[in-house]
């Protein structure tokens, strides 16, 4: 049949997936239970100002993301990324982690060598050993031992550089303590960045809310294109056959020519009528899968204040107690003056996000004593700091799974017959980023493609689920 081919989940890898599939020359109907697409990188208003749900940090080397963000743009747009050297520093030389860093761009191993051998806060031994360490570390082509932690893998870094670096990068990349994250997954973002070209070290940070990055101008594409996007609109599919999918929307059956699953992991059971999971050894095992997983949070706090307060260039390291890191938000306050839309935040004149990654003691914190919290932390760096006059905190407790070693779960393209699996949770080389969403979108597209193309779906289910790198 030449039916449409339905998208369950209209997170990242959903709306990369209904892209991908209507530059293929498919008809495409994508499905979002919520009121707005983005899943866990979304805008959220408060008080006249559009917010991300959480910082979204890129790389250089997350050029999928990057390139479909720029392709959905239009002429005169502009860039929605704003690139610089990868800057690592305090927020005040006093901190008692003041380790301060910067990649070169230059190509591998140099850019980040030049950069250890510059950094501050760790002695010409500590530089040189850590150097060392990571040289092992590509001479064996970035594998790790299987079952390690990053715990494990930094046993021979100096306690500096474990603790003042590599550890908080690691809980940055894989919002994982390093203490239980997956060695493997890390070492492979290690890859990306520092054993490539010397772009892919690049610090990618937004220039608008993740909103306009890529959910909605995917949205205006598909519509302008003929395609059909539904918000609030859950789906699920009922029945999987020779030459289709059947799915229920709103309580109608439609058949459709196939049907992407893209959405979180812990909604995968609700993406599926009761009956045909149970009965289909695939879509079960992969269910078995994701009700194994476990999940951490991502808490951020903005914070404005009343004056103009200038932040260090980069990723700016707090001291932990109990903010993390630092961003300067201020070009939230500028899109909303723009719109004449900042409402009672409108007072501020600085606005910060400061991010808390992981579980923690924040966890048992009310959000009034929380900011109260990361506010008396600020002023213990900054001084000189302006009045608090608004706040607003979000917190995802389901932000990711928890990236723990040896971790079974789905894979990435054909969990059975005409349904594919997407969502960074199936992408085994990255933690949960916009590049894996992004990645795994693409791929279960290209594969669901080749299949309808070469006719071949309808036997697939007898040959279990496809990995697709």
């Amino acid at each position: 049949m030449d039916g449409p081919v339905a998208v369950i989940g209209g997170g990242w890898a959903g709306c990369a997936a209904a892209v991908e599939l209507a530059r293929s020359g498919h008809r495409v109907e994508l499905y979002e239970s919520a009121p707005v697409l983005g899943g866990r990188a979304r805008r959220v208003m408060r008080d006249g100002l559009a917010l991300d749900n959480g910082q979204h940090l890129l790389l250089g080397a997350y050029r999928e993301t990057i390139a479909l963000v720029a392709a959905l743009r239009s002429e005169g747009e502009g860039s929605a990324w704003a690139k610089s050297a990868l800057t690592m520093g305090p927020l005040a030389r006093e901190q008692h982690n003041a380790l301060a860093l910067t990649a070169r761009a230059l190509p591998a191993p140099f850019g980040l060598a030049l950069g250890l051998l510059g950094a501050s806060g760790l002695s010409v031994t500590e530089r040189l050993a850590t150097l060392r360490w990571f040289a092992r570390l590509r001479r064996g082509r970035f594998r790790v031992a299987p079952g390690a932690t990053v715990s494990t893998m930094l046993a021979g870094v100096p306690r500096r550089a474990r603790e003042w670096l590599w550890e908080p990068l690691c809980l940055a990349a894989l919002n994982t303590p390093p203490r239980r994250a997956s060695a493997q997954v890390f070492a492979n973002v290690l890859q990306a960045a520092f054993d490539a070209g010397a772009d892919d070290a690049s610090l990618v940070l937004p220039r608008i809310d993740l909103g306009d990055a890529l959910p909605d101008p995917a949205a205006r594409w598909l519509r302008a294109n003929g395609h059909a996007v539904h918000t609030a609109t859950p789906a699920r599919v009922l029945a999987i056959g020779a030459d289709g999918v059947d799915i229920d929307v709103r309580g109608r059956r439609l058949r459709r020519r196939a049907a992407i699953v893209a959405v979180g992991p812990h909604q995968l059971h609700t993406a599926f009528d009761r009956g045909l999971a149970q009965g289909n050894p695939q879509i079960a095992a992969a269910l078995r899968a994701t009700g194994r997983l476990n999940y951490e949070p991502i808490t951020t706090l903005y914070l404005g204040y009343a004056a103009e307060h200038r932040l260090p260039r980069g990723l700016v390291r707090l001291d932990d107690a109990p903010g993390q890191w630092i961003f300067d938000r201020s070009d939230i306050l500028a899109r909303a003056a723009a719109r004449d839309a900042a409402g009672p935040a409108g007072l501020a004149r600085s606005l910060y996000a400061v991010v808390i990654s992981a579980s923690g003691p924040q966890d048992d914190l009310g959000h009034p004593a929380l900011v109260a919290a990361v506010d008396a932390q600020l002023r213990r760096s900054s001084p000189g700091l302006p009045p608090l006059c608004w706040s607003q905190v979000i917190a995802e407790r389901r932000a990711t799974y928890a990236c723990v070693p040896d971790l079974p779960r789905p894979r990435c393209g054909r969990l059975a017959g005409r349904v594919h699996l997407a969502g960074d949770y199936t992408y085994e080389e990255l933690p949960a980023t916009l590049e894996a969403a992004v990645r795994s979108g693409r791929a279960a597209a290209t594969a669901l493609a080749d299949d309808l193309r070469s006719g071949c779906a309808a036997g697939a289910a007898a040959r279990g689920s496809t990995r697709v790198p």
